[in-house]
């Protein structure tokens, strides 16, 4: 059970963290060309779904959601007659999806408000990557315990260099020497707040461990002290019996009582 209740709350976790909790992305997949080409009043309601929060999101004019629907109309109904069989060919393991409506929507000009649609689609998911797992500069830059900042700036670095036509071309501005040269200080200036931050952090954790303690301390004692006034009133209940009875074994039951009260008291104080 214990086995159970960890998968089932593991399962919810990645469902939370999922981009398919997103409407936009669960709609996507009548990109797939398999999907499009089997099930065209299907792929068209969930098209117009993407298009109504495009253009709630801005990214869309109302004019170009009529022009796009009628676009994907007329791509569907001509694929169907011209080239169906590869859509039905399409392998998410051997082809790519960007590259497979590259080549039947870029070139074409009657549809370039479909492929603008299209290109904004397939470009979601990955911002520095292409689609369907391809090339990932992170990865390319990536090393063993590598902290996020650290990856922020090879990447800087990285699209620069490609921005300006590769390393040859990189300008050494008084500027960028400066700054390599204060790099060190830099280092030592971010070693010395991570320092202060983890002994910050150290602090507060054994504040709330001693609140803790506090807490379980002041809860035990209240069971104590209630324990304590139950045996200290059923004493003096048998007390009253022994008197009423005349019965000793009700005054040994209540000696026996109050002795297990003076211990409950002793641990209170």
């Amino acid at each position: 059970m214990s086995c159970e209740a960890f998968l089932i709350k593991m399962v919810k976790k990645i469902l939370d963290k999922s981009p398919l909790t997103y409407p936009l992305v669960r709609y996507m997949n009548f990109l797939d060309p398999r999907v499009l080409i089997a099930k065209k009043e299907t792929s068209a309601e969930k098209l117009t779904s993407i298009l109504r929060i495009m253009s709630e999101a801005g990214h869309i004019t109302d004019s170009e959601c009529d022009k796009v629907m009628k676009q994907f109309h007329q791509f569907h109904d001509n694929s169907l007659i011209a080239d169906s069989e590869a859509f039905k060919r399409f392998s998410m393991e051997s082809n790519r999806v960007d590259t497979f409506y590259f080549d039947q929507l870029a070139t074409k000009a009657d549809l370039k408000e479909l492929w603008k649609v299209v290109k904004l689609l397939l470009t979601l998911s990955h911002r520095q990557v292409t689609v369907e797992r391809g090339f990932s500069s992170n990865k390319e830059v990536m090393v063993e315990n590598l902290a996020q900042h650290s990856l922020v700036a090879q990447r800087v670095i990285c699209d620069h260099v490609r921005s300006v036509g590769g390393v040859l071309n990189v300008a050494f501005s008084k500027e960028l020497l400066l700054s390599a040269a204060g790099a060190r200080q830099r280092y030592h200036a971010v070693l010395d707040e991570k320092k202060r931050e983890n002994e910050a952090t150290r602090r507060s954790e054994r504040k709330r461990l001693l609140l803790e303690e506090i807490s379980t301390l002041k809860e035990k004692k209240r069971r104590l002290e209630s324990d304590f006034e139950a045996l200290k009133h059923s004493a003096e209940h048998y007390v009253e019996k022994a008197e009423s009875s005349g019965k000793l074994t009700f005054i040994a039951k209540s000696n026996g009582m109050r002795r297990t009260a003076r211990e409950k008291e002793e641990q209170i104080k």
